[in-house]
């Protein structure tokens, strides 16, 4: 078996290794997006409690109709544990993970990790964005959202760096994948004997 040959199997084999590494990160990425969802208010009820059942990460999203304005410049949310009327520390992430059907949308606005517990979400008067966000929503020309249709919900997550590891995984997924197939075809002519 010549050189050429058996680069040629080598390259081709990075393609079902991509593959496995590619569904395993869409994986790591599905939890960002699809955690369980502990808690689900409409905008309108402005408080509920919930509990936590074990110590974890979680998130805060907001989820309403696409193309219309959110009203995250008139809120900012705050979770307090009943238990010793501590407050929780929401944080957010730099680029915001968000969602979309083609009729509704949500976008997570914060992150936070708590033990067991009942907890009270209350969404006090605010801004639950930063200025540069408020600049750019308030030129937007779209109408509000319905604030019957607008909601708030808690929901498992994970934590903010494996975010960023999926996607750097399905990044070297993809070139695994990619290059494995352009150089299994190209290895006769990089590997001339």
């Amino acid at each position: 078996m010549n050189k050429s040959t058996k680069m040629k199997i080598l390259f081709f084999c990075l393609i079902p290794v991509g593959i496995i590494i590619l569904v395993f990160s869409i994986r790591l990425v599905k939890k960002t997006f699809y955690g369980k969802i502990i808690l689900e208010i409409a905008f309108t009820q402005k408080k509920a409690g919930f509990e936590l059942k074990k110590e974890g990460n979680y998130s805060i999203w907001h989820k309403g109709q696409q193309w219309r304005k959110a009203p995250l410049d008139k809120f900012k949310p705050e979770i307090t544990r009943e238990s010793t009327g501590s407050k929780i520390v929401l944080s957010t992430l730099l680029l915001r993970p968000n969602q979309n059907n083609g009729k509704n949308a949500r976008m997570e606005l914060f992150r936070f990790t708590a033990p067991p517990g009942r907890y009270m979400l209350e969404l006090k008067p605010g801004s639950s964005i930063s200025a540069p966000e408020d600049v750019l929503i308030s030129q937007l020309p779209a109408r509000l959202v319905d604030p019957d249709k607008y909601f708030i919900q808690v929901r498992e997550s994970q934590p903010a760096i494996m975010v960023l590891v999926s996607i750097t995984v399905v990044v070297l997924a993809s070139i695994f994948i990619i290059g494995g197939l352009v150089l299994g075809l190209l290895a006769d002519q990089i590997f001339i004997n």
